[in-house]
């Protein structure tokens, strides 16, 4: 009994380093983190899927099923500003994955200040700690991918049934954002994997698309899920088809040495060369998985450099525990020739240092003093016609999530011809809109109520 208890205490202490580093990270995000919605980061979606997890209706396509759950827990758990829950609930999501990814990195025989170290590098990427602070997707996905990356260790010493939760963790990204599908070839490669079990668990992951057509009422913005055809052109994301792969040949090149600079900066130049170390140890050790590890983060890069659109680099965020678990076997190597273990601690410390004043976000009001300007300009119950995303998606905000200003009607000129939206718009007290085009400008048949447009820097004009 006595060894018994020896044992858990020491299980129980082997936790420590993923604890701490866990709470370090949530430190640093609540000090940085948006008071609220904002545009920064590449924050512009923040309003759209706030007000989807505050009405009950789907945000844009594939719809992110699984974050929308989560969301909606958080906003029915809290009470407050739902985009300030929305942002602590990256934060939340964030540190997970950076304890995650230092609790495998201590199962891949990392020692204890190396695998704090890898955490917290990965918490301090620029990448993560951007999305970590405000209200996006991407933060849950790299959430979702350490633990699916955890529990292939376990796997691999528990037994096959323990593939099932590792392909429902591999579904669950995929939920989150379906980019997570190529982290599976770092899961299968070299692992041994049980593939019956392996499969059942990716189909049970999955599951939560099926669920979007409940998420009502109908009809809604972007798309309408009642009927099969409409299910699958909304999570297939049909809508966003035209941008993959579509960057002109032209650009690659400039690109890629762009996304190369980039991903350098994650992890400091120092930090990915002893990544690029790690992989090599790795290589000699278990060649299979390095390919496996090498291929799904090679793959998922080569599809954010050819997707068309300039914040195309999140689709790597979910990638970076794959790259952080090879710089922690660089840390191995470090250790192996007699460096101070600690000596690792400097590189998320030099991350803190260099990015804190691009990261720090806790003073950032644009969006939120944009909002109020605007809705004290807007006449009671107008319709406002809207030209971009930011502006669309906090008036939403500001409409639906909070009801601030419940009588307006907004319309976003870009989705205006779209079928669900038209329906969408179509309920009591707004009547069908005429698309006839006059003076450059689309006239609306509003039964007299005031009608305004929004330029896109964000200029109110009312008639």
């Amino acid at each position: 009994m006595p060894t018994e208890a020896a044992d858990r205490k020491t299980r129980a202490l082997a936790w420590w380093p993923a604890l701490c580093a866990a709470g370090i990270a949530m430190a640093v995000y609540a000090s940085t983190m948006a008071p609220s919605l904002v545009w920064s980061h590449w924050g512009t979606d923040g309003g759209d899927l706030v007000t989807a997890a505050a009405t009950g209706r789907v945000p844009h396509p594939p719809g992110f099923p699984v974050y929308l759950w989560l969301s909606r827990i958080a906003l029915g758990v809290t009470s407050g500003d739902p985009a300030r829950v929305l942002n602590f609930l990256s934060a939340l999501m964030a540190s997970g994955a950076a304890a995650l990814t230092t609790a495998t990195a201590l199962r891949r025989g990392i020692s204890t200040w190396g695998a704090l170290a890898t955490g917290l590098t990965l918490a301090f990427a620029p990448w993560l700690w951007s999305q970590a602070i405000i209200t996006e997707v991407y933060a849950s996905a790299a959430f979702f991918a350490s633990l699916t990356l955890f529990l292939v260790e376990v796997a691999q010493d528990k037994g096959r049934v323990c593939w099932l939760l590792v392909g429902l963790c591999l579904g669950l990204a995929m939920s989150v954002h379906p980019t997570a599908a190529l982290l599976g070839l770092a899961v299968v490669v070299g692992t041994g994997v049980a593939w019956g079990w392996f499969a059942v668990g990716i189909v049970l992951g999955l599951l939560p698309y099926g669920f979007l057509p409940v998420s009502g009422p109908w009809p809604q913005p972007w798309g309408d899920l009642r009927s099969f055809l409409g299910w699958v052109e909304f999570v297939s994301a049909r809508m966003y088809w035209g941008n993959a792969f579509s960057l002109p040949a032209i650009y690659w090149p400039k690109r890629g040495l762009a996304w190369l600079v980039l991903v350098a900066r994650q992890f400091t130049p120092f930090g990915l060369l002893l990544a690029c170390l790690g992989l090599i140890q790795v290589w000699r050790r278990h060649r299979s998985r390095a390919f496996g590890l090498l291929g799904a983060f090679a793959l998922a890069a080569l599809y954010a450099i050819g997707y068309d659109s300039a914040d195309s680099w999140v689709y790597l965020i979910g990638y970076l525990p794959v790259l952080a678990l090879a710089l922690g076997s660089g840390f191995r190597w470090l250790d192996t020739h007699r460096t101070p273990a600690y000596v690792g601690l400097l590189l998320p410390l030099a991350l803190l240092v260099v990015n804190w004043q691009q990261m720090d976000l806790h003073s950032d009001r644009e969006a939120v003093v944009w909002l109020a300007d605007t809705l004290a300009q807007l006449p009671s119950d107008a319709v406002v016609v809207t030209n971009a995303d930011q502006h669309t998606f906090a008036l939403w905000y500001a409409v639906d999530a909070t009801h601030t200003r419940a009588d307006l009607t907004v319309v976003d000129r870009r989705l205006w011809g779209y079928l669900p939206y038209n329906e969408y718009l179509d309920r009591p007290g707004l009547s069908s809109p005429d698309s006839t085009q006059s003076n450059g400008a689309l006239e609306f048949l509003v039964g007299g109520r005031p009608f305004c447009e929004i330029d896109v820097e964000g200029g109110v004009m009312c008639r």
